[in-house]
């Protein structure tokens, strides 16, 4: 818990993103280097909603954090990803999450031009009892995988070049500016409903499978 509220408190974000959070602090990542639960405000009105933003010297890793289970199928140009659960039974769809790490870099990018400039890299982490069965993506700086996976994404991003920043504190400030959103529950509130009418919370029913006593012919019911 100590570790944990030198970077965040214990009611925001999941439970799978303030494990990630321990983890790295554990691992010797600096506390001021780590912010979470960042809401950005976008050019065009509203907010996005950022997991995750490790500032390093080769620029920002942003980070996605899911906890799903089940086989999870996709890769970076389809819009929505397949799970499947129970044996193949029941199949789901949710949305790109890809995709929707890059809004929300996208929403970074705009907010100066030293943003619009630095290295940003798009990851994509998962947590809980999920397996990466066939996810396909090409560019270099991004990265799907488990949530084990977190302190290899930081080696491997420490072997790039050094970022050009032209000012460290704007930085730390647009991003402690974003996390201080995510306390105003307007902004919160607001953001929730805007996500919630795009169906990306929860994943949505592809095939759904019953047992046949369960399943109602519809058509001859009505005749009675």
């Amino acid at each position: 818990m100590k570790l944990l509220c030198s970077v965040s408190s214990p009611t925001r974000g999941t439970r799978a993103e303030r494990k990630l959070i321990i983890k790295m602090l554990r691992k010797g990542v600096h506390p001021k280097a780590i912010f979470h639960d960042l809401y950005v405000k976008k050019k065009g009105g509203g907010y996005s909603q950022i997991d995750l933003v490790v500032a390093t010297p080769q620029g920002l890793v942003v980070i996605e954090v899911k906890d799903y289970s089940g086989w999870l199928f996709g890769s970076e140009r389809q819009r929505y990803w397949t799970q499947i659960l129970n044996y193949g039974r029941e199949k789901y769809r949710f949305y790109n999450p890809i995709m929707q790490n890059t809004g929300h870099i996208k929403a970074l990018r705009e907010q100066s031009e030293q943003f619009a400039r630095l290295p940003i890299y798009n990851i994509v982490l998962f947590g809980g009892n999920c397996r990466l069965k066939n996810i396909s993506y090409s560019q270099f700086d991004t990265f799907v995988g488990y949530t084990g996976n977190m302190m290899e994404v930081l080696k491997t991003v420490s072997g790039f070049g050094d970022a050009e920043y032209t000012d460290k504190r704007e930085v730390v400030r647009v991003l402690s500016e974003a996390v201080r959103n995510g306390e105003n529950p307007a902004i919160v509130a607001s953001h929730v409903a805007e996500v919630q009418s795009r169906n990306w919370i929860c994943p949505q029913p592809v095939m759904s499978w019953r047992p046949r006593f369960l399943r109602i012919n519809w058509r001859s019911w009505r005749r009675f």
